[in-house]
């Protein structure tokens, strides 16, 4: 699996300086826990890890690599339960290679999957998607439901 990860890492800093951006500058952290880039693609920031866990009946350690955007930050009061419903609807309708979830009290977009056989365009394609996704909601859910701007 150190090959695997090794071979992915590779695979997410050309990618990252294909956007334009140093990976060095955008490395933030590099640890045993994992390895976390962050950059901002128009106005969404995103956050790339690369990691591994535990997964599966064998309970072996398999690689993933997830890319989050956050989305808004919740109004402190009020019920949130009509924007809950609105972004599960929007998952289940279709939000092709990406969910939405809640971090915190931050609500992102997400895209995770595992490193095996992963390519370099799939890695793009993952990040451009989720700077998409970021933008296309982040205004119209904060008018439609409240919250503030996302923090990354």
């Amino acid at each position: 699996m150190e090959q695997e990860l090794a071979r992915t890492r590779k695979l997410v800093e050309e990618v990252v300086a294909g956007l334009g951006v140093d990976p060095k500058v955008a490395l933030k952290k590099d640890g045993a826990e994992g390895t976390t880039w962050t950059l901002q693609r128009g106005s969404a920031p995103i956050i790339i890890t690369l990691g591994s866990r535990q997964t599966g009946p064998d309970g072996a350690l398999h690689g993933y690599l997830r890319v989050v955007s956050p989305v808004l930050t919740l109004a402190e009061k009020g019920p949130h339960e009509a924007l809950f419903r609105h972004v599960l609807s929007l998952n289940a309708a279709g939000l092709s290679n990406a969910a939405f979830g809640l971090i915190d009290d931050r609500v992102v977009a997400v895209s995770e999957r595992p490193t095996d056989c992963l390519q370099s365009n799939e890695i793009d394609q993952m990040v451009r998607h989720l700077a998409a996704v970021a933008d296309t909601y982040d205004d119209r859910l904060m008018s439609q439901f409240g919250g503030r701007p996302r923090t990354a």
